[in-house]
């Protein structure tokens, strides 16, 4: 397995670790729980990289101050767990179906194998 994809499984497991749900295919995507995006990819050296995930946390609707509160937390521990940067709110369409949301940006490191 390359280095992008041993980044992403390391993300998961981090978040997973956390007590967090993680999905990686939006179809598997359900309220309370976040979903890895792809990567930005930078390379920093001749053998690593550099990677901008973006994490993003998911309620069921109504955008109300439940759902706010909800992700929030969720916020939290996936700032905790991973360093993020910065996190804003968002909505996440699938499915027709619009779930209030926070867009977390995770920054992550590739390694050679």
């Amino acid at each position: 397995m390359g280095r992008c994809n041993e980044a992403r499984e390391r993300l998961v497991e981090t978040l997973e670790d956390a007590s967090l749900v993680v999905v990686s295919d939006a179809r598997n995507i359900r309220p309370g729980c976040v979903i890895i995006d792809p990567p930005t990819i930078t390379r920093s050296t001749p053998v690593q990289i550099s990677m901008e995930f973006i994490v993003t946390a998911v309620q069921p609707p109504p955008g109300n101050l439940d759902a706010l509160i909800a992700l929030l937390n969720l916020v939290d521990i996936v700032i905790d767990a991973t360093g993020a940067t910065s996190a804003s709110s968002t909505v996440y369409s699938v499915g027709g179906q619009d779930l209030p949301a926070y867009q977390i940006t995770v920054p992550w490191v590739g390694y050679p194998a």
